[in-house]
């Protein structure tokens, strides 16, 4: 039994640790702070009261095209919801590029050391969509591309 844990403490070791898998279902997301596309400062704290969707995107990773079908979506949804477009790991030229060239009723933050989104939400593939309700729980993490009508119908039920 001993030479097991030394075993398994070893190949741990090995594989260099063990990385923060990010917030589970149910537990309270965690705290942030970044910036907004005109430098300003953005608080996570200002989302407690409606249920919010952190979608972690960066124009690599055929994210824009869903930022764009979501479009009348969240438009729609707008007071009723906070959608939050988290860049990661580019340029504010390239959020701007996105974002404002689509007209995308989005808060747009710029996560571009990625301490965000691979430190505190331990994400590994873009798009990563978190639905957090209005208390700061986190409901929903849902990974990769997903159908549109498939995503709509998810954040719907937290509304």
């Amino acid at each position: 039994m001993r030479s097991l844990i030394w075993a398994a403490a070893l190949v741990v070791f090995m594989a260099g640790g063990v990385q923060a898998a990010g917030p589970r279902i149910g537990s309270q997301a965690p705290a942030f702070t970044l910036t907004d596309l005109s430098g300003a400062k953005v608080d996570s704290g200002r989302y407690r009261g409606k249920t919010t969707v952190l979608y972690f995107w960066n124009n690599l990773c055929g994210c824009t095209e869903q930022l764009i079908a979501l479009k009348g979506f969240v438009g729609a949804r707008k007071g009723t919801m906070n959608f939050v477009a988290v860049n990661e790991g580019q340029k504010k030229e390239i959020i701007e590029s996105v974002i404002l060239a689509n007209g995308l009723p989005y808060q747009a933050l710029s996560d571009r050391d990625l301490a965000v989104g691979r430190g505190s939400f331990g994400i590994k593939v873009l798009p990563t969509v978190f639905v957090v309700d209005g208390r700061g729980v986190v409901r929903e993490k849902l990974i990769g591309i997903l159908d549109n009508k498939k995503l709509e119908s998810i954040i719907q039920r937290y509304l």
